[in-house]
């Protein structure tokens, strides 16, 4: 089994510069103005460690796992990442099996493991969900992440996990996050980065009043979940 996650990053911060890739779809790539999740995510790893943090994006829209295995040498490999953010699911749960997916997942997870790279799995925040599109599909593709992780010793970051009792409890203000059924916007992503920040052991300081949503939906996300959340 690896070591804890947060273990895992003091270590490699202690031993000087560690980057940081983030790897999938829109949900990963840079597509509106304004604070991204990543940028969160960077912004609390600095706080705690300094600037030893180097953080790369190379999500793209419309990808699927398919497409992440295609371009892994070009986008992933030729950065030698530490540590990976893997996000990818919602395009391959309209087009492609699970079994496929889950293989896929098994095959990124195996040549990350052969650069030395730690993955750390990663669920989607939860879309809008009707009962004429209840996204059902993605949410069997999100129980194949959570399986891979476990089975590879992989860390977790379960958003979904998080996200869906709040959607439920609080579709306003869900929806308030939300660009259209399946994306973010800037305000959303300031959640979900807050949120992913301190599941890893890296904290955004919460003393800046611009943090005062996103310290109130994740206080709301640990009520309705019964824990702080965190990676496994």
């Amino acid at each position: 089994m690896h070591a804890s996650l947060e273990s895992r990053i003091d270590q490699l911060a202690g031993a000087g510069r560690v980057r940081v890739l983030a790897f999938g779809s829109s949900n990963t790539e840079r597509h509106i103005p304004g604070m991204h999740w990543l940028d969160c995510v960077h912004l609390g790893f600095r706080e705690k460690y300094g600037p030893v943090g180097h953080f790369t994006n190379t999500g793209i829209c419309g990808d699927t796992s398919r497409d992440l295995l295609a371009r892994f040498d070009t986008d992933a490999a030729a950065l030698s990442p530490h540590l990976v953010f893997l996000t990818i699911g919602g395009n391959d749960s309209w087009t492609i099996s699970e079994a496929e997916y889950e293989a896929n997942l098994r095959e990124l997870h195996r040549r990350f493991d052969a650069l030395g790279a730690h993955v750390i799995f990663q669920t989607y925040y939860a879309p809008i969900s009707t009962p004429e599109n209840p996204h059902t599909a993605f949410y069997r593709f999100s129980d194949r992440v959570r399986a891979v992780a476990a089975d590879t010793g992989s860390s977790l970051v379960d958003n979904l996990r998080r996200w869906v009792p709040m959607r439920e409890h609080h579709r306003e203000f869900h929806r308030a996050l939300m660009r259209d059924d399946f994306h973010l916007n800037e305000r959303g992503n300031k959640v979900l980065g807050f949120d992913i920040a301190r599941s890893i052991g890296c904290p955004v300081s919460p003393e800046v009043p611009y943090w005062s949503e996103a310290i109130e939906a994740q206080a709301m996300m640990d009520r309705l979940d019964g824990s702080r959340g965190g990676a496994r």
